[in-house]
């Protein structure tokens, strides 16, 4: 009994087959309604921030005695990337930010290692060091971003509204983190009279103690009666300000007492804030919502969408509620232009196949399309691969391969008919006859983009970890579809072959737009064997073409966003006041709120906005630093925003640098940076002077300072030690009575319900704009009571100067130089000039110099890509030697790839595209299928010269002619399923589009000439075993 194979048991059990095929496809409908959609891959963010807190310490005690300890505990966690470690070390406070290698899956294990460590490390530290934080939310991004506002109610309301909205929201499950920005607490100050104060022959620290002590919450006990405990509370001495005013701070054994009142006035109020946030000029108060991993991004956002309906409907008209930051809706836009773009491709590559193949013929190949598309998203939705921009890019570069499969298996039917075999056997045979050569031009698709997966890490592994199992998935799924299906389907549809459907239809042949290429190829081929040495320099001439054309172009590895939405930066010299960082901030404002493209302005003053997209790290808040958050009409509008406001705000206050910055796929500080190491300040600073006068002079760049920030000016109080011995005057008392006197001094709290007021003691209308002198002045109290001296009694007061900021990489000093590149220039291009400069520079004795910036973000990733590209070329290289069992030919094969270099290069210079990732991705995809149209090509030359003993020439002439139209098919298609993508603009797939497109087209040409003739030349003069041919 004759054994059934596997293709000609699914023909045979067809019903069962098709019932399979039509369940997965409608698994793969119903997954791409419900699976989980997002615009990009959950990025892992490894960077956290540790915040030690160190009041009157300058930037080098900060420094010495804080960050370099911390440094050097942090180093023994092996999970620590101490390249991308650094500190800054400032008046008073350390920020270091810790970046995790990338080897790092869980990190929130290591975190919580880390936290405990710090924990205990603290006690180590002196004890001035208040308090050590870990922050490791650090990279957490905000799938919405919520303003409420009003004029006329007070921030206690807006946070009481808020508390609402917190607890509506917190019923949906898939809400994560709610993080509050903007509020600003009330406080009960109290302004204490130094002149009364010394009439009474009171002091600051009387007082402090009183308000202390009276605000001190600790346990008093338990009773026991009746076999029952009874635990013993004391009720709070305050509940309000007017309790504050009547607390006796002195009494006599005559009972003449002096309270709060008589010496200070006691005012519930909002202290001076250090930042605020504002919305369109309004005050605000932000709530930075998450979402918990897994969910779907858009029906969060829906869900999110009720609960704020119903919760408007409940606020006064003076309260309005509004997002300025809207993940859902991006995610819901990006995606659902891209499923369109994929339905729109899928349309486009089936019409091409009509108008190319006859009517049957085209059906046939083009169903497995729409079937493949379907089953590949249902397969990814049971194994877990999210939707987003990444996987449907994946899906639209392969519909023209995922019907090449399709195009060869009917081309060979058609073949079978015209031999005159029935139809059973030419669709059993036309899948038969072609599995292994398909199969393994398949595979070699697929695998060429794993090693990346290896070679990879970090971010861009997160972003890239989807593709290539979207490629396979799909690729395999039309392989088994062009198995088992399509030889059912063209059993069933088509009835005869091309040369007798030719006969009957004559010239108007549906296929008459083929003959047409096939006889314009033929004239062309011709003329290649003609003149073979010709067309091979051609060829080689072609890739030395590419390669200068590519060194000529822009790159930029990620892009910028396309996003109606955009940031502005304001940056002031350090210790620059909060009201004159709100002056700058104010007049940008003015500017873009009466520009009829800006739909919203939110202000961050003195503060930053939290991550509201994941390769936008926010800066830390400081007093000479501002943000916005812009949302446009459109992203055209945010494009002109940017090139009309961009040069021309950057430099126009004299103290200030505005930065408008479009939102970046690169996670950058700053795109142009040379960093210099070493361990003296003033040899860094030279360095530093040197590099920064020649860049000055470079027209591309703006904004060149230092991460050393300007010194800052302050003043030194160095206490006599014996003097202040003998009065009872020690630092810590000194530092407090003047902290009291100039920034007050928290000395209790009031609980009002839930709400905390701090109590702060401060003295009455403090001249801020005193002298030194004047300081001297300051009362100081003594260990004697009532008895006060001056200042300039126990202690000398001068100016001082101290580094404004102290940085440190990977435990070394490092000052950064840094620039940004006016919009409308590439980084690369100045960076070249900047360079230039750097490298003709000599450096002081201990100082050495490393490159930073776009540059090094750029080489984080060509690296791993060479690596990965040279992985999969080998692994190639290893399944064509198996498949062919010949080096010269595997060779041959291999070295084909270089065709697409070409079209790749000239798509990108025609059109003005800079060179980023995914047109890495595009090239990587093209040689996959260059490589498969030449394993087709070559083993049909193979089996004509090998098996049936056709010499090399005509093997190779027969295998252009034959396998041209199969190639010309499934180039048309690939290039016209990427143009919806080009048609997009998207900034970040556009490019990939563009690479696919015209380096398909261009590579087709090259492979249908330059291979044929190789491989007679190859062949030529190798004599075979066999009989020789006969004719």
């Amino acid at each position: 009994m004759r054994r059934i194979g596997f293709i000609e048991s699914a023909m045979r059990y067809h019903r069962i087959m098709l019932l399979v095929v039509g369940l997965l496809v409608i698994l793969g409908i119903y997954g791409l309604t419900v699976m989980p959609k997002q615009e990009f891959p959950p990025f892992t963010i490894r960077q956290g921030l540790i915040v030690g807190v160190y009041p009157g310490a300058t930037s080098e005690e900060v420094e010495e005695q804080l960050a370099k300890p911390l440094e050097r505990f942090l180093f023994t966690y092996k999970e620590v990337n101490k390249a991308k470690t650094y500190t800054q070390s400032q008046d008073g406070m350390v920020y270091m930010m810790v970046e995790l290698n990338d080897d790092v899956h869980n990190k929130d294990e290591v975190w919580s290692k880390i936290k405990h460590g710090v924990a205990d490390f603290k006690l180590q530290l002196p004890s001035g060091v208040l308090a050590l934080v870990v922050n490791d939310d650090f990279g957490d991004t905000s799938a919405l971003l919520i303003s409420l506002q009003s004029e006329s109610k007070t921030y206690r309301e807006l946070e009481h509204y808020l508390d609402d909205l917190e607890g509506r929201l917190r019923r949906i499950e898939s809400v994560s983190n709610l993080r509050r920005y903007g509020v600003q607490q009330e406080q009960i100050t109290v302004y204490f009279d130094p002149d009364k104060l010394a009439v009474y022959g009171l002091d600051q620290r009387a007082l402090m103690m009183r308000l202390f002590a009276q605000g001190f919450t600790t346990t008093a006990g338990t009773i026991e009666t009746n076999g029952q405990e009874l635990p013993i509370h004391f009720a709070a001495t305050y509940d309000s300000e007017y309790e504050i005013a009547e607390q006796i701070v002195y009494s006599d054994p005559h009972g003449n007492v002096i309270r709060l009142g008589d010496v200070a006035r006691i005012v519930r109020e909002y202290d001076t804030p250090d930042s605020y946030v504002t919305n369109n000029g309004h005050k605000a108060v932000i709530l930075s919502m998450e979402m918990r991993e897994g969910n779907n991004i858009v029906e969060y956002g829906k869900e999110v969408d009720r609960v704020l309906a119903e919760f408007q409907s409940t606020l006064p008209d003076d309260v309005q509620i509004e997002r300025i930051a809207d993940q859902p809706k991006v995610v819901d836009d990006s995606v659902t232009s891209f499923v369109r773009d994929l339905l729109v491709s899928i349309v486009v590559v089936i019409a091409v196949m009509m108008v190319l193949f006859p009517f049957r013929s085209a059906i046939v190949a083009a169903t497995s399309i729409p079937i493949s598309i379907f089953i590949a998203i249902g397969i990814m939705f049971i194994t877990g691969i999210p939707l987003n921009t990444v996987t449907l890019a994946a899906l639209i570069v392969v519909l023209g391969m995922i019907v090449d499969n399709s195009i060869i298996v009917v081309d060979a039917y058609l073949e079978n008919l015209d031999k005159g075999m029935s139809r059973w056997h030419a669709a059993v045979a036309s899948a038969k006859n072609y599995f292994g050569s398909i199969f393994l031009a398949t595979l070699c698709i697929c695998i060429i983009f794993f090693p990346l997966l290896v070679t990879m890490h970090g971010e861009f592994l997160d972003f890239l970890k989807d593709f290539p199992w979207t490629i396979t998935i799909s690729l395999m799924t039309s392989l088994v579809l062009a198995m088992i299906f399509i030889p059912f389907l063209e059993y069933v549809l088509i009835k005869k072959g091309l040369l007798q459907h030719k006969k009957e239809n004559g010239k108007k042949s549906h296929g008459s737009m083929l003959d047409t290429v096939q006889r314009w190829y033929g004239h062309l081929l011709d003329w290649t064997f003609r003149w073979p040495k010709l067309t091979i320099f051609g060829g080689v001439m072609t890739v030395v073409l590419a390669g200068v054309i590519m060194l000529g172009l822009k790159v930029r590895m990620m892009p910028f966003a396309d996003r109606d939405q955009l940031a502005v930066e304001i940056f002031l010299p350090q210790g620059t006041a909060l009201e004159r960082t709100e002056a700058v901030a104010d007049s940008v404002y003015r500017v873009l709120a009466a520009d009829e493209r800006v739909k919203s302005v939110t202000q961050f003053i003195g503060t930053a906005s939290p991550r509201f997209q994941a390769t936008y790290a926010p800066n830390l808040p400081s007093k000479h630093y501002a943000q916005f958050i812009v949302n446009t009409q459109s992203v055209d509008a945010t494009r002109s925003l940017l090139d009309e406001y961009a040069n021309a705000w950057a430099d126009r206050f004299p103290d200030a640098y505005v930065k408008f910055k479009q939102l970046d796929y690169q996670n950058l500080t700053t795109p142009i940076e040379v960093r210099f190491r070493g361990d003296d300040i003033a040899s860094l600073k030279r360095a530093a002077d040197t590099l920064m006068q020649g860049m000055r002079q470079i027209d591309e760049l703006v904004w060149v300072h230092t991460n050393y920030e300007e010194p800052l000016s302050g003043v030194e109080v160095r206490l006599d030690p014996v003097e202040s011995a003998r009065l009872g005057i020690n630092r810590m008392t000194a530092q407090t009575e003047l902290a009291a006197c100039y920034s007050g001094f928290p000395a209790g709290t009031l609980w009002e319900g839930d709400y905390p007021l701090s109590v702060v003691l401060k003295a009455d209308s403090p001249d801020t704009t005193q002298t030194l002198d004047r300081i001297g002045d300051q009362y100081i109290a003594t260990a004697i009571p009532g008895v006060s001296v001056p200042l300039r009694q126990v202690a000398t007061v001068s100016p001082s100067w101290n580094e404004g900021q102290i940085v440190r990489r990977n435990g070394v000093r490092t000052l950064s130089v840094m620039a940004d590149v006016k919009r409308g220039h590439n980084e690369g291009e100045a960076f070249k000039k900047v360079q230039a400069l750097a490298e003709a520079q000599s450096l002081p004795e201990g100082v050495e110099m490393e490159y930073g910036g776009a540059v090094e973000s750029d080489a984080e990733i060509t690296g791993p890509i060479i690596s990965g590209v040279t992985a999969a070329a080998f692994i190639i290289f290893l399944f064509l030697l198996i498949n062919f069992k010949k080096v010269s030919l595997s060779v041959v094969a291999l070295g084909s790839i270089s065709l697409c270099l070409l079209g790749a290069a000239l798509g990108l210079w025609m059109t003005g595209t800079e060179f980023g990732l995914t047109c890495v991705l595009g090239l990587i995809s093209l040689m996959g299928i260059i490589v498969r149209n030449a394993i087709i090509m070559f083993q049909h030359a193979e089996d004509l010269r090998v098996k049936r003993h056709v010499p090399a020439r005509d093997a190779a002439y027969d295998a252009g002619k034959r396998r041209m139209l199969p190639i010309f098919l499934t180039s048309a298609t690939t290039a016209v399923g990427v143009i919806p993508m080009i048609i997009s603009q998207s900034s970040l797939w556009t490019p990939m589009g563009i690479v696919i497109c015209v380096g398909t087209v261009v590579s087709m040409i090259l492979v249908v000439t330059v291979l044929p003739v190789t491989y007679w030349k190859i062949f030529g003069n190798v004599k075979l075993k066999q009989k020789p041919y006969e004719a």
